[in-house]
């Protein structure tokens, strides 16, 4: 079963700055930086050819984690939920910013065991379906019997 998730609503532009993202969602990003910005890789000195010390294209993205202590949710969903629910209001604005670059919902789930189930619910496909974004994820497996 899945015990922790974290889930982010990435932008990639090549027209709009990170300011003008902020303020067509109205949601302030947890990282970000705009064409030319180093990444944080440039920025802590890592000797990198220019496509990864810079930000080729600008940056925006939202960010929720989840553990097992939500005991309603089983689902190892519950940090892409928390993600959709807070840009479902401004879905048309995703929309605008998909027609000069792309929008993601990157997922991962930790497993306690060898499998890692998980359940993404109808109403959730639903939500993630009006955004128009696509969902990337991966699931890191545990020991049988390691607890995480």
């Amino acid at each position: 079963m899945i015990r922790h998730n974290s889930a982010s609503l990435c932008v990639y532009s090549d027209k709009y700055s990170v300011a003008q993202i902020t303020e067509m969602l109205g949601v302030e990003p947890e990282r970000s930086g705009d064409i030319g910005d180093p990444t944080p890789s440039g920025r802590a000195g890592r000797n990198l050819t220019p496509p990864y010390a810079r930000y080729q294209r600008t940056f925006w993205c939202l960010r929720e984690d989840a553990d097992d202590t939500d005991a309603e949710d089983q689902t190892g969903f519950s940090a892409v939920r928390k993600v959709v629910d807070r840009v479902l209001p401004v879905a048309h604005k995703l929309a605008d910013l998909r027609n000069d670059g792309e929008t993601i919902i990157w997922w991962s789930g930790d497993s306690d065991s060898t499998q890692g189930g998980f359940v993404l619910e109808a109403d959730l496909l639903a939500k993630i379906s009006v955004l128009g974004c696509h969902l990337y994820g991966t699931t890191f497996l545990g020991e049988e019997g390691s607890g995480t």
